[in-house]
């Protein structure tokens, strides 16, 4: 199986992406890295992009009616919606999945990068977003916060 590098982000679904990165600022002394309107395959959302440690947490909300994260907290409220973990062989690990009778319900390719993203009936109810990096990835947290700050998330 491919081997996973690290957990590249944890995101949560919040209401107010503006309102919780000052929360988490206050709460955590989090540091504001940026914030930014993303399409993804499942909808416009806005994502803060906050730094904690060596770790990135992103506050992802909805701006579409019954987007897939409104969707999300009408049914558990604001919290966990899934974590990001990179991997090294992208493909080799979906082979590998597919062959022990995992399904794999979306995949998304972007500029940067390909990602999967795992039922969270796999997991114990986690979604588990799994990802590979064009450019290899990055080895330090400083470089993890610039490439958010070079972040365009083109297809």
């Amino acid at each position: 199986m491919a081997r996973i590098k690290r957990i590249d982000h944890v995101a949560i679904a919040v209401r107010d992406a503006d309102r919780s990165t000052a929360q988490y600022v206050a709460l955590l002394g989090a540091e504001h890295v940026r914030t930014e309107v993303l399409r993804e395959k499942a909808g416009m959302v806005k994502v803060a992009y906050l730094r904690i440690g060596e770790n990135v947490l992103s506050l992802v909300q909805s701006l579409e009616p019954g987007g897939f994260i409104e969707k999300h907290i009408e049914r558990h409220g604001e919290g966990l919606h899934h974590m990001d973990l990179e991997v090294d062989d992208l493909a080799g690990f979906v082979r590998d999945l597919e062959g022990k009778g995992y399904r794999i319900p979306l995949r998304d390719e972007f500029s940067n990068r390909s990602e999967v993203v795992l039922s969270p009936r796999d997991a114990s109810g986690v979604v588990l977003q799994v990802l590979q990096w064009k450019d290899g990835g990055d080895a330090t947290p400083e470089e993890r916060i610039e490439r958010i700050l070079r972040l365009q998330n083109q297809r």
